[in-house]
């Protein structure tokens, strides 16, 4: 799709006219079957003057074009809220809970403030200051600085408007003479993950744009090994963004001394300039492998449903997983409460990663949560099944438990299952459900498509430096990665992780372990303090 946004936060050009003009003109030459065009509520020229949908419809209709105008209105407002939606909810209030709560304590007035989100934590600001920074974009608007109206808007929103012109040129840049067409080599590794077809796709566009090539291996490793590769024109991808799986194909297969140099071998014959990996952990233990026979950069993006690589708080594919189980775990939540009293036990992957577990359980209201971070015990799950017995007698129709794939080698789903069955008894009944391979399926979000472009356009860009160095040495083989609001690159080797486990070492999402925990407690928690055990030690009444 050809996309030209229009955004109060970055004005077009005072021929904006003729440039939207052209721009679609150019995209009938180049045979598009459609073109796009977004135009935000408040969209204004560098006048000030409002852009319409119906403008925009009148100029290109007297331009021979054949165009219809979509308001979506408040359909947008519609809808179910998102895991991350639910997810922040639930953060926002807790902390703003807090907050009222020591004020209460100490005796002492607060402040008013406001309670949000920024580089991935939860903080508190002053309202004043809050509503002073609104009236200075306001303010930068009126003056027409509109590179500072942008600049407060974020280091995110300017990003996201520089990230979306890339994307939406038509033009291909000459090569200038005596300057090398940059050869990119891309392959995807272990399971696919919702989002891959967006990043290869931004990096074809971005790459095209600048006369340079994109080569893709068809699965993976073993295209490498095989010669199994092709040319990626823009064109043929150009719809790829909104399809999930991987449509270049990915396999397991790994980089291994075994068949390094047969793949190294490749990369010499193609003579490519780079090499970008998509994938989880197995691209990782890839990269590392090439680490030892340094020939050509090497970028890794992390895409993977597990959240499990190292270097980045996110991964492309773990938001439109995190999604997919919301849903499923919303159907069984409606089939618990439309029945009888029961109690679901719900198995979703992750490896040996928590992160799908914690977040899924926060979103969906779980009662219990079990991850392979934090090791389970008999105690706590009688503990557990003695809390949602007590909600059920004090009138809650249902009860989730969500337990990771790996959360105990020893306590299993079927395990769970009965344990749940026997305390619960007469009071509710117990089912599991086994969620499978519908996580890895499903179009990517919104975030992963978003993330996907935002890592491609970061590695191309690097790709242009680092491809000039003279010397090439381990550090520049690296993993591109979220950090807060920042996109960074870490060098594989200063990873820290538990390759045997295969997941970092550090998960900024356990901290929200606790506040699942507590909000899945019971009003009255008597009945849990009546049956726990002597030795539990997870009960907080005891």
């Amino acid at each position: 799709a050809v996309v030209s946004t229009q955004s109060t936060g970055a004005p077009p050009e005072e021929n904006w006219r003729e440039l939207i003009v052209a721009k679609m003109k150019r995209a009938s030459e180049a045979s598009k079957r459609f073109g796009m065009i977004l135009i935000a509520e408040g969209a204004a020229d560098q006048d000030g003057n409002p852009i319409k949908a119906e403008q925009v419809k009148q100029l290109l209709s007297d331009a021979g074009m054949d165009v219809r105008v979509t308001v979506l209105g408040h359909v947008q407002r519609g809808g179910q809220p998102s895991a991350f939606d639910r997810n922040l909810g639930s953060r926002l209030g807790c902390e703003a809970a807090r907050v009222m709560t020591e004020g209460v304590k100490s005796g002492v007035e607060i402040d008013p403030c406001i309670v949000s989100l920024k580089n991935n934590k939860i903080i508190k600001l002053p309202l004043m200051e809050a509503i002073k920074h609104t009236h200075s974009v306001k303010e930068c608007f009126r003056k027409k600085d509109f590179a500072k109206a942008q600049e407060l808007r974020g280091t995110g929103f300017s990003k996201k408007v520089e990230i979306s012109k890339m994307l939406s040129v038509m033009d291909v840049k000459p090569v200038a003479e005596g300057t090398k067409r940059l050869h990119i080599g891309a392959a995807f590794i272990g399971a696919p993950a919702p989002g891959m077809n967006s990043g290869i796709r931004a990096l074809a566009k971005i790459a095209a744009y600048h006369g340079n090539i994109v080569t893709v291996f068809h699965e993976g490793v073993d295209g490498m090994v095989g010669a199994d590769y092709a040319q990626l024109s823009p064109d043929e991808c150009d719809l790829w963004s909104m399809r999930g799986g991987c449509l270049a194909g990915a396999s397991r297969s790994t980089i291994n001394p075994s068949n390094v140099k047969a793949i190294l071998t490749q990369f010499k014959k193609l003579e490519l300039d780079c090499l970008v990996l998509f994938g989880g952990f197995e691209a990782v233990t890839s990269t590392l492998t090439l680490a030892d026979h340094v020939t050509i950069p090497v970028y890794l993006i992390p895409s993977t449903i597990s959240n499990n690589v190292p270097g980045s708080d996110f991964s492309i594919g773990c938001d439109t997983a995190l999604n997919t189980i919301v849903r499923a775990v919303d159907c069984i939540k409606q089939s618990a409460a439309s029945t009888r009293k029961r109690v679901f036990v719900i198995d979703v992957m992750g490896g040996n990663c928590g992160y799908l577990a914690v977040l899924s359980g926060l979103a969906s209201g779980a009662d219990a949560v079990y991850i392979p971070e934090q090791h389970v015990n008999i105690d706590q799950l009688q503990c557990d099944a003695y809390r949602v017995m007590d909600k059920i007698i004090q009138g809650c129709k249902r009860g989730i438990i969500i337990r990771n794939e790996n959360s105990s080698p020893h306590y299993k789903n079927d395990f769970v299952t009965a344990l749940y069955a026997e305390e619960g008894k007469d009071k509710f009944v117990t089912r599991s459900a086994v969620l499978g391979h519908i996580q890895q399926g499903y179009s990517p979000s919104p975030f992963d498509r978003a993330l996907a472009a935002s890592f491609a356009c970061k590695v191309y860009r690097d790709i242009v430096k680092r491809t000039t160095k003279p010397e090439l040495t381990p550090a520049d083989l690296v993993v591109v990665g979220i950090r807060g609001s920042v996109t960074t690159f870490t060098p594989v080797l200063q990873l820290k992780m538990d390759i045997p486990r295969r997941v970092p070492v550090d998960n900024w999402w356990l901290d929200l372990k606790p506040l699942v925990q507590t909000l899945a407690l019971p009003p009255n928690t008597a009945t849990v303090q009546d049956n726990c055990t002597d030795t539990c030690t997870h009960c907080d009444e005891k």
